[in-house]
């Protein structure tokens, strides 16, 4: 079976005490899983600001016991109050996790037994919630107030991340027991195949499809074909935000915003009891709020979600094919830094063009809503010059009156791979000076961002993607990810064998052959070869790049 990729989240890298089920955890309210095996957190370690126990405890929370692990206990909570306790969960390694409770009956529910899934709910932040399987969620009768039952949770396949978990008390429960404490057994999940994924496991908080989140979990760059098989698979499903505790609706209302006041946050409808939300930034926690009314807003319940940091981050604009960022990779240039996000897209077309892909700014205005949201502001066309608006003076597709875009019109003959690299000629236009105007528009992307395509964003918006992730120290694992994306596109097939005259691999070492410390500065050398300036891509990579000081 192929093995997914092991994919250590920024989220999971921050300094955080560890656990590997063998210490104590020395960070209380978090719980960091290192390796597999066994790793708990007391009832008692966990945020429980706003829980409360019941009357029979004289309105102590922790309970001290010499039968509990750890010499103390969570008390049963209020069964008409809003009792919520939680903890995060860390998890280093792509593992199947067996999530188990202690439970104890209080002394007035002894003869009785109590079906756990009508009592408290685990909630997960970007997963399903813990369930039982069934047959297995009844807490029996017993003697003792303080004899612990530890019941198994269906186990779920959880990537490396961090997962808030919260304890809520069910509406109606039937009784509240107590709590010991919460234990997670870890296995390694890297025998999962993942062409045997489904949209189940997707979390919540990944945006991708289920064909490009299987590629994403596959540890074989070269696998690509596998799972991009006909059709177009490039438009993301969005991230998922749930509010299935609201009732039932035929419509509902959303806000998402990255601040919990929601200020302009637009308002958003879905007729289902979650919302796919698109667009999202890696690595960045959202706040969302539903009703059944738009009046109810102001007063719903807030939720919390924290997208994944999985590159690529893969952008939907309606009718627009193959469209993403390029921000969110690793770069070399800073330890630890990333590539900004928002400001670099790569796409196909805006408007089509006969007998090419359909790819284009839809009618309806979609299309050009959600440009101005990502903030983009200049279209960046290398389409042969016949296909370009107004045969390259413009203006762009996505330009209106109320958001203006520059047009930059850096023609790129198709049919010229032999000397796209070298920015030679063909029909007496220089490609190497359609570089230097592509980049100075790049330099520019802190105040225009910009999207820059062909007809399908594959081959002429490859090589210069390229050439600009490597000008910003991106590993050759990930350039060849990125670029082998574009298999994910209507109708085209992407090449990576060099038997195949495939173009990437004669990018990677034609570049290798170079002079310079790292492939990076390697890169920036045959740039400058092109006649742009040395000023201009170290300004590039100074606003793509957090903590990069431009050289002399």
């Amino acid at each position: 079976m192929k093995k997914p990729l092991i994919l250590i989240s920024l989220l999971a890298l921050t300094s955080l005490m560890g656990c590997n089920g063998q210490g104590d955890n020395k960070d209380k309210k978090q719980l960091v899983i290192e390796d597999f095996g066994v790793a708990k957190i007391e009832a008692e370690e966990m945020d429980i600001r706003y829980w409360e126990s019941d009357d029979s405890y004289d309105g102590e929370d922790v309970i001290e016991s010499d039968k509990a692990s750890g010499g103390k206990y969570l008390a049963a909570a209020y069964k008409d109050g809003s009792p919520e306790a939680s903890f995060s969960l860390v998890i280093k390694k792509f593992s199947r996790v067996t999530m188990s409770v202690a439970y104890a009956q209080m002394a007035s529910n002894l003869s009785t037994q109590i079906d756990m899934s009508k009592v408290y709910h685990f909630d997960i932040e970007n997963l399903s919630a813990a369930s039982f399987a069934e047959g297995k969620n009844i807490l029996a009768a017993r003697t003792s107030a303080e004899s612990w039952t530890l019941m198994d949770y269906v186990p779920q396949e959880i990537y490396p991340g961090t997962y808030k978990i919260t304890l809520s008390l069910e509406n109606d429960a039937p009784a509240c027991p107590s709590i010991d404490y919460i234990q997670f057994k870890t296995v390694d999940a890297s025998s999962v195949d993942p062409s045997d994924m489904t949209e189940a496991d997707i979390p919540d908080n990944d945006m991708r499809n289920l064909q490009q989140y299987k590629y994403i979990c596959d540890s074989d760059v070269y696998s690509y074909k596998s799972y991009a098989t006909g059709g177009d698979f490039s438009a993301p499903r969005g991230m998922k935000l749930k509010y299935d505790y609201l009732e039932n609706a035929s419509k509902y209302y959303v806000q998402v915003s990255e601040s919990n006041n929601f200020a302009d946050a637009a308002i958003r409808e879905s007729t289902a009891n979650y919302y796919m939300f698109q667009n999202a930034k890696l690595a960045t926690k959202y706040y969302y709020r539903a009703a059944t009314s738009e009046s109810g807003l102001a007063s719903a319940q807030v939720k919390e979600i924290t997208s994944t940091d999985i590159c690529p981050r893969v952008v939907y604009v309606p009718d627009v094919l193959n469209f993403r960022d390029i921000g969110g990779w690793n770069s070399s240039l800073v330890p630890g830094a990333k590539i900004n996000q928002g400001l670099y897209f790569r796409c196909a077309q805006l408007n089509g063009a006969a007998g090419a892909t359909s790819s284009k700014l839809d009618s309806a205005g979609k299309g050009l809503a959600a440009l101005k949201e990502l903030g983009i502001k200049c279209d960046i066309d290398m389409r042969d010059i016949g296909n370009q608006p107004g045969r390259g003076t413009g203006p762009s597709p996505a330009n209106t009156a109320d958001w203006p875009f520059t047009f930059v019109s850096a023609a790129v003959a198709s049919g010229t791979e032999s000397v796209r690299w070298e920015g030679g000629s063909s029909s007496d236009r220089s490609i190497a000076q359609q570089y230097v105007k592509i980049f100075n528009a790049i330099s520019n992307c802190d105040n225009e961002p910009a999207l820059l395509h062909c007809t399908y964003g594959a081959d002429r918006t490859g090589i210069v993607t390229f050439f600009l992730e490597s000008l910003l120290g991106m590993s050759q694992e990930d350039m060849t990810r990125d670029y082998l994306w574009t298999q994910f596109t209507q109708g085209r097939t992407v090449k990576i064998d060099p038997a195949e005259g495939a173009e990437f691999p004669q990018w990677i070492s034609k570049t290798n052959a170079l002079e310079g410390e790292s492939f990076a500065d390697k890169m920036e050398n045959h740039l400058i070869s092109f006649g742009i300036a040395k000023s201009t891509l170290e300004h590039i990579r100074e606003i793509f790049v957090p903590g990069y000081v431009a050289k002399a």
